[in-house]
């Protein structure tokens, strides 16, 4: 029997409740040429006898037992026990898409390695209706350096490009991130796959939740890459290794943990969020958006909830929030005049993209003609509209000749090979303005629309509507604004109930 070209290393300590399930979800996969190598760290319960049990039916799957050495020891051992061409790393309480692997592999081949997007659900396995999408086309270390862009399970590498790098078990948090840190600075990229390719279970009481200990083990090994990188050249090449960058890199973290922490103690000062913040490298400023985008990463992965806005389910936390964010005007950090504008900032953040995308297509209307939807910008979001017009049978016309490349070719050709004619792709100015005209002698009406692009790209993509002059533009901004002033309001209601039930 030919070697299979992928091994999945499963890490499981004391993980009965969820080991067949994570193995079940390997088992599915379109992608079969895979062997699995499942370490048991240590375990005490029966997650063995059950692993045992499949192994009886599955020969793709081994385990190999171990005393307990933590993730950082379990994965290093799985590492050592791989024979394969490409390496996995999945954890025991998450799960792969169907088509997972094979989007990972298939992605991977221009590179050396690929990262797609997961799905973020609660203890139990159910959706909490958010996702984590790819953040860029590709990921090199100066990506990963502002933030960690690869979740554990939902990326993979060559056996070459791990080498004889291990994780460092002397770290008991945050040993991926300083893993994925040091293959960057060899040189490692990440291809990006738009597709959502595994489950990711948050739990309220899981090693995550050190935030005390994760916020100085995050600063400790973003200090350490930042040295490596800068030994290796890396400012040579063009990336900033300054200073100034690490203390904003590692502030933002630090503020996400502090918020995290902030949100699940009940003592109403947060003195220990102020303490953890105030200890870790940081500029002296939080803006209004930083403290929105901080808190509502800190509502998904720490308080593992969706930080939905309706009337109801923001009650639970919006006092907290409110409470932590006095403290850091208290400290100085932030405007006690600006804790509006964080609650207006947060209110727009939360809005789900495809919420903005439908209220956008919403607009269109459908009469006897099939809609025709203009879309400039092909960046993420302008992706989102370009398959969800695709999805309600417009036809459609995206154009974009002033982004990144790779942006756009994230619409890969499987995507959109269904949608045949009716969707165009288009780079070239010329081509973009004959489809115009084409359209306009057929007397088709023609809906604009500007995806979610700013700085020189909003220039470029208003100076060409401007030039075609129709009659309304939809833009994604006007519409994100629009519903996030509708969460504001809540947000106010909500705030002022409870004072008022407060006295």
């Amino acid at each position: 029997m030919p070697s299979p070209r992928l091994t999945v290393i499963i890490t499981m300590y004391n993980s009965a409740a969820t080991i067949a399930e994570t193995i079940d979800s390997l088992r599915a996969q379109s992608f079969g040429d895979w062997e699995c190598v499942v370490v048991n760290d240590g375990s005490t319960d029966n997650g063995p006898a059950i692993v045992d049990s499949i192994i009886a039916e599955e020969p793709r799957i081994r385990m190999a037992t171990q005393a307990n050495r933590g993730l950082a020891g379990a994965r290093n051992r799985g590492i050592d026990e791989c024979r394969t061409e490409l390496v996995h790393f999945l954890d025991s309480d998450d799960w792969m898409a169907p088509r997972g692997l094979e989007w990972l592999v298939g992605a991977a081949a221009s590179t050396g390695a690929s990262y797609g997007g997961y799905e973020l659900c609660d203890e139990r396995g159910r959706t909490l209706g958010r996702q984590s999408p790819v953040s860029a086309p590709i990921v090199g270390l100066d990506e990963q350096l502002e933030w960690n862009r690869t979740a554990t399970h939902a990326h993979l590498f060559s056996r070459d490009a791990i080498g004889d790098c291990r994780f460092d078990e002397k770290l008991r948090v945050v040993e991926d991130y300083d893993m994925w840190l040091r293959l960057a600075a060899r040189g490692e990229r990440w291809q990006g796959v738009e597709r959502i390719v595994a489950g990711y279970r948050l739990r309220p009481n899981s090693m995550s939740k050190q935030f005390g200990a994760m916020c100085e083990c995050y600063e400790r090994v973003v200090r350490r890459a930042f040295i490596e990188a800068e030994d290796l050249g890396w400012c040579e090449r063009g990336v900033d290794l300054g200073e100034r960058r690490l203390r904003r890199v590692v502030g933002n973290m630090s503020l996400t943990y502090a918020t995290m922490d902030a949100l699940i103690d009940p003592s109403p000062n947060k003195g220990r969020a102020a303490r953890m913040y105030d200890q870790s490298a940081h500029p002296p400023v939080i803006s209004p958006a930083l403290a929105a985008s901080t808190a509502s990463v800190a509502l998904l992965f720490g308080a593992c909830t969706a930080p939905d806005i309706d009337g109801w389910s923001e009650r639970r936390w919006l006092a907290p929030l409110r409470q932590w964010w006095v403290r850091c005007a208290d400290e100085g950090w932030l405007e006690f005049a600006e804790i509006e504008a964080a609650f207006a900032e947060l209110a727009r953040k939360v809005v789900h993209p495809d919420t903005i995308a439908d209220a956008m297509l919403d607009a269109v209307g459908r009469g006897g003609a099939t809609p025709c939807v203009v879309i400039i910008g092909l960046e993420k979001n302008g992706r989102r509209l370009v398959r969800r017009a695709a999805a309600r049978g417009f036809k459609v016309l995206a154009f974009d000749d002033f982004s990144n490349p790779a942006e756009p070719a994230l619409l890969s050709g499987e995507e959109r090979a269904p949608w045949g004619q009716s969707v165009r792709i288009v780079r070239s100015g010329p081509e973009f303005e004959g489809w115009l005209r084409a359209e306009s002698i057929g007397g088709r009406e023609q809906h604009w629309m500007i995806g979610p692009v700013d700085g020189p790209a909003l220039d470029a993509a208003e100076r060409i509507a401007a030039s075609a002059a129709p009659s309304r533009i939809g833009r994604w901004n006007d519409a994100r604004h629009r519903l996030g002033s509708m969460n504001l309001v809540r947000i106010r209601d909500s705030l002022g109930q409870r004072q008022a039930m407060a006295g």
